[in-house]
This record gives C-alpha cells, sequence and structure tokens, in this order.
C-alpha cells in the first residue's frame, strides 16, 4: 500500500490511504509500564483527521484524556450520551436514555472493560431483562424496553468503533427482540358517543373531543398553545408537546419528529367545543386576577399551569368508569381516531398525516386490521377483471 505521508499538524502524523481516505496517528505520551500510547484516527477527509489529533493533544494537556484500553462500558456511556446524544436529542428523550443507562445498563453491564466486552454477555443481559428485569420485580421488561437497551449499547459501541477504540460492534451479532406492541382497544363509535355524553358536562370535555377528533398524542394535546390554534381556518398547528422531567414539567418546542410538526383539520363539533372553552377560560383568567399563570396553553388547570399528563389520564379513566365503559388507555382515544377514519374509507396517508406518523407503512401496520371491509373492498374492485379477457381464455382451463 503507497502512503503519501505529511506531518505539520502538531505532534501528528497525517497521510492519504490508497482507498481515498486518510489516515492519521498521535503520540500521547507513556502508560505507566513506559509504553508509548498511540492513537490513530481513519476519516474521509484530511482536515477531519487533523481536528482528531488536536482535540486528543488537548485532552492530554487537560488532563482528561482517557487511555482507550481503560474505558470501561460505563464510563464509555457516559460520554457518548454527555458528548454525542444530548445536544442532538430532546431533553425528555435524553433523560429517558439516561434512565435506561442507569438503571438497567451501567448496573449489569458498566464494569465491563469495553475492551473484552462479548456478544454472548450483551445476548444474555437482554434475556435476563426479559425475563425478571423489572425493579419491582415482577417479571420482566417489554420487549420494546429491551430493543431500546439494545439500540442505545449498539449506537454507543459502533460511536467507539468509529474512534478506532474498538475493532467491531460486538452488539452486531446478538439477537434482540422483536418489539411486540401492546394490544391497542379502540372504542367503537357507540362508546365513544357514550363517553362523549358521560363527559359533556366536565371542564375538559373540549379536550377529549379534541384528542378523539385528531388523534392527537397525549402530550402533544396538553402543550397545545393558543397560539397555534386557528379556529377561523379550523386548523391546529402541532410544535410543541408536554413532557414529564425529572425536574417536572416542562414545555417542548420540538415534537417527536420532524413528522411530528403538522397542520391538522379541526372538525365542526372541535372548533365549537373550542370556542367555549376560550370563553369559559377567559372567565377564569379575569376571576384570578394577578394569580394566574398565563402559559398560551390551551388545556391547563383553572390557574393556567400545566396539567399533569397522569392525572390528565386517570381523569379520562375515571369518565370511562362512569359511562360503564372499558377501561382504555387514554392513547387508544389516538387509535380510535384512526379506525374511524379508515373506516370511512380516509386514505391511509391522510391518516398518517393526522397523526404524525414517520411513514405510511407505520399507519398501515398498526390499523389496517381494525378497518372492517378493507380486504373485502380491495376483492370488490377487482370483480368482473376476468370477464374483460377474451372468451376462450376463460375456457381454457375446461
Amino acid at each position: 500500500m503507497t502512503r503519501r505521508k505529511r506531518r505539520g499538524d502538531g505532534e501528528g502524523t497525517i497521510y492519504k490511504r490508497s482507498d481515498g481516505r486518510w489516515a492519521g496517528q498521535v503520540s500521547l505520551g507513556y502508560d505507566a509500564a513506559g509504553k508509548r500510547i498511540r492513537k490513530s484516527f481513519v476519516r474521509a477527509t484530511r482536515r477531519e483527521v487533523a481536528e482528531e489529533i488536536a482535540k486528543a493533544l488537548q485532552e492530554v494537556q487537560a488532563g482528561t484524556y482517557i487511555e482507550p484500553t481503560t474505558y470501561t462500558l460505563g464510563r464509555w456511556l457516559d460520554k457518548w450520551l454527555t458528548e454525542y446524544k444530548k445536544p442532538q436529542l430532546k431533553l425528555s428523550t435524553y433523560e429517558s436514555y439516561e434512565r435506561l443507562v442507569e438503571g438497567h445498563i451501567k448496573p449489569e453491564l458498566g464494569h465491563i472493560p469495553l475492551a473484552k466486552l462479548q456478544a454472548h454477555m450483551v445476548q444474555s443481559f437482554y434475556n435476563e431483562k426479559l425475563e425478571s428485569g423489572r425493579s419491582d420485580g415482577e417479571g420482566g421488561l417489554s420487549t420494546r424496553t429491551v430493543r431500546y437497551l439494545h439500540v442505545i449499547i449498539r449506537q454507543a459501541i459502533e460511536q467507539a468503533v468509529r474512534e478506532g477504540i474498538l475493532p467491531r460492534n460486538v452488539a452486531d451479532a446478538t439477537s434482540p427482540p422483536v418489539v411486540r406492541n401492546k394490544p391497542m382497544r379502540p372504542l367503537t363509535e357507540d362508546e365513544l358517543m357514550k363517553f362523549f355524553e358521560a363527559a359533556q358536562d366536565d371542564r375538559l370535555f373540549p379536550a377529549f373531543v379534541v384528542a378523539a377528533t385528531t388523534g392527537l398524542r397525549r402530550g402533544e394535546l396538553l402543550g397545545l398553545c393558543w397560539d397555534s390554534v386557528e379556529l377561523d381556518s379550523a386548523t391546529i398547528i402541532v410544535q410543541r408537546q408536554l413532557s414529564v422531567l425529572q425536574e417536572g414539567l416542562i414545555l417542548e418546542n420540538t415534537t417527536k419528529s420532524e413528522r411530528g410538526r403538522r397542520s391538522i383539520a379541526l372538525t365542526d363539533d372541535a372548533v365549537r367545543q373550542l370556542r367555549i372553552h376560550r370563553k369559559r377560560q377567559a372567565e377564569e383568567r379575569l376571576l384570578l386576577g394577578e394569580t394566574y399563570q398565563d402559559q398560551g396553553l390551551v388545556f391547563c388547570k383553572e390557574d393556567g399551569t400545566f396539567i399533569d399528563p397522569r392525572n390528565f389520564t386517570k381523569h379520562f379513566q375515571r369518565i370511562l368508569g362512569e359511562a360503564g365503559l372499558p377501561k382504555v388507555r387514554l392513547h387508544d382515544l389516538r387509535h380510535t381516531h384512526a379506525s374511524l377514519l379508515l373506516a370511512r374509507d380516509v386514505h391511509p396517508k391522510i391518516v398518517q398525516e393526522r397523526l404524525g406518523h414517520s411513514s405510511i407503512t407505520m399507519t398501515l401496520d398498526l390499523y389496517s386490521h381494525l378497518a372492517p371491509g378493507l380486504q373485502e373492498a380491495a376483492a370488490a374492485t377487482l370483480n368482473g377483471l376476468l370477464r374483460q379477457t377474451p372468451k376462450k381464455a376463460q375456457t381454457n382451463d375446461r
């Protein structure tokens, strides 16, 4: 292999490889045994290699450099979370990663040196979490949670591979569980009408109407602000969500995904209920005066503060009980919205856009079986197809 070497970037050596990529090596001093510590990088451009060398030298000078072979999985996860994930993720998502790392991964695997971590260790970890991973001792974690654990471990190790700390990603050799979604139980149209009848005198009745007629997620519903509502054009813009964090409730300006920020057309019923609700809210604001904490929220407590999403769910289920309906999840109102639209032959692409799904495949996978008659309707569209062929072709099998 022919290498063209160049020096001059601090104390490192940089050269272009025969495959067109750039490589570099830098000396970072000596270890406890007197052996020279060298660190190598391979990147797409010379500039990227030079930046990596400069960063490594700065860490040595600042006393923060950790020799790669001394990293444990736990220490590497801390670095990966802070330096790579925190700038990318919503605060609520970052905290969920942090909880999984601190609560599950580090207690079991955190002490293992990265260089000694093997696929069978990670696989055993997944298996044990599925069987008995709950913190309350009441059985195993869900397949979805264990899959999240796998995603975290795999992404963190992949970063170590890219930095030249590890030669390969052992998580790629594991078999994480296939996610089994919780069975959904959308309300039927009759059940939904029965729920509305029981809830019609409730202060938060408009919130339930909006939830059932738009398919908003709970955080999106409780994070909806009046500046995102256009009653004259009967639309809302989903651009915030209320999140439950360790420090309390916060309003985040980013939604679950880019697809999550979307415009949704409102029904006449939803517009009417929102107008009624806005008038009641103005009266509450006037009554409380300076003690009212106006945050621009559409659905909030009487004093303008956040409604705790967990309490909102309990309130919903209490009304279900009063109406004699099965105890479904609040999220099932979202499923109800989707199934009602599909049953009315609304195109799945429109359903996807209203729900904010990342792809139409996700929408079809989740809801197509809930729309009765879709299979029959599909077959019916092909009825009479054979009659369009020549008569001889219809009798060939006789």
